[in-house]
C-alpha cells in the first residue's frame, strides 16, 4: 500500500482535514518602532544592469526609484559648494527624499543636511524643502573636486527605496582678477587755483568667486604728484579740491557688475564734484563687494590743482597701484 497523505493525530486528537491559507499580513507599532510582517507569499529577485526587480506583496508598496539629481557649479564659479536640484519624476507630492554624496564613488558617503552641510545620517525632507525646481546647496565641499551625488525616496510607512543612479559634478578653483586699463591717464597742465581732472579715466574690473567677498586698494609711489627734475611734491588729499589750496586725488564715478556683488566705492572715494579721495604711499580701500562678483566695472577720475608757490616742471607724475584680496 502507498501512503500520499496522513492526518495529523494524537492519544488525545485528530485532525480529518487542514490546509494552509493563501497567508496574510500583519503590523505592530510602539513609540521607538514599527513593523510590518506577512506569511504565506511568494517573493524573489531579478535584475540586470539596467534593473532590479523584487516581488511579493510588500514590495509592490515600494516607490520608484528616485532619477538621477541635476547638479550646477554655477558655470564654472563655484568652488566650495555645487547646486542640487531632485528630480521627483511621478512620484506623489508628499514623498520625502534623502540626498547622498561622495568624493570616492561612494567608497565614502555623506548625506546633505538642512541648512546645506554634509553630515553621517540621511535627512528626509519634501522635494518643495530641497529648493523644488530651484534646487538647494551642498556646502564645504573641496575645490576642484569632483562629487558624485544620489536620491533615495520615502513615502510614510515602509517605503524606502534605495538610491538611485548618481549625477557628478566638478567644483572649480578659487580664482579672483583685477585689471585696469589704460596703463596711463593725462592730466595736462595745470594751472594754479583751478582744479583740472584727467581726459582718460581708469577703469577697474574686478571679478571673483570668493563666498565672502573682495577689496580693492590703491597707493601711490609718490603719495601725490611728484616732479623728480624739482624734487617737488603736490601731495595727496582727501577733500574738496575746489577749497584747497593744491592736492591730488582719486574719485569714483561708478561701479556696477554683471551679477553678484553689488560692487561699490568706499568713502572718501564715493564722491562727487571735486571732493576727492587721498593718493597715499600707503594702500587704501577704494572697492568693495561683500560675495562673489562677476565683470564688476568701476570708472575713476583722478584730479588735481596747484597753487602758485609750486615749483613749475613738465614731469610731475606718480605711480598708482591697485591690488586686490578676497575672502574664500
Amino acid at each position: 500500500m502507498m501512503l500520499f497523505a496522513a492526518f495529523s493525530a494524537s492519544n488525545t486528537y485528530k485532525l480529518n482535514s487542514y490546509s494552509i491559507g493563501p497567508g496574510g499580513t500583519n503590523s505592530a507599532a510602539s513609540s521607538t518602532y514599527r513593523t510590518q510582517s506577512n506569511a504565506g507569499e511568494i517573493s524573489g529577485t531579478g535584475n540586470s544592469t539596467t534593473y532590479t526587480e523584487y516581488s511579493g506583496a510588500v514590495q509592490t508598496e515600494q516607490l520608484n526609484v528616485p532619477l538621477a539629481p541635476t547638479l550646477s557649479n554655477g558655470s564654472g564659479t563655484y568652488y566650495n559648494e555645487l547646486q542640487f536640484t531632485i528630480n521627483p519624476g511621478i512620484l506623489p507630492s508628499d514623498t520625502t527624499y534623502a540626498v547622498a554624496v561622495s568624493p570616492n564613488n561612494f567608497v565614502t558617503t555623506y548625506y546633505v543636511q538642512g541648512i546645506g552641510i554634509l553630515g553621517g545620517t540621511p535627512l528626509y525632507q519634501t522635494y518643495t524643502a530641497w529648493g523644488g525646481s530651484s534646487g538647494s546647496y551642498m556646502t564645504g565641499l573641496s575645490y576642484s573636486s569632483t562629487y558624485e551625488v544620489k536620491v533615495a525616496a520615502m513615502e510614510g510607512f515602509f517605503t524606502n527605496t534605495e538610491f538611485g543612479p548618481y549625477a557628478s559634478s566638478t567644483t572649480t578653483s578659487p580664482s579672483i582678477s583685477l585689471s585696469i586699463s589704460p596703463t596711463s591717464s593725462n592730466l595736462g597742465s595745470l594751472t594754479a587755483g583751478s582744479v583740472i581732472t584727467s581726459s582718460t579715466n581708469i577703469n577697474a574690473s574686478l571679478t571673483t568667486d570668493a563666498e565672502s567677498g573682495a577689496n580693492v586698494f590703491v597707493y601711490g609711489q609718490y603719495g601725490g604728484l611728484h616732479s623728480p627734475s624739482k624734487g617737488y611734491t603736490i601731495a595727496g588729499v582727501s577733500g574738496n579740491l575746489a577749497a584747497l589750496s593744491e592736492g591730488f586725488g582719486l574719485q569714483g564715478v561708478s561701479a556696477t557688475q554683471s551679477s553678484g556683488g553689488p560692487l561699490s566705492l568706499v568713502s572718501p572715494y564715493n564722491q562727487s564734484a571735486n571732493n576727492v579721495g587721498i593718493d597715499s604711499t600707503v594702500p587704501y580701500r577704494i572697492l568693495t563687494t561683500p560675495q562673489e562678483v562677476q565683470s564688476g566695472s568701476s570708472v575713476i577720475e583722478l584730479q588735481a590743482k596747484s597753487a602758485n608757490t609750486d615749483l613749475a616742471a613738465s614731469d610731475y607724475q606718480d605711480l598708482l597701484t591697485f591690488t586686490a584680496s578676497a575672502a574664500f
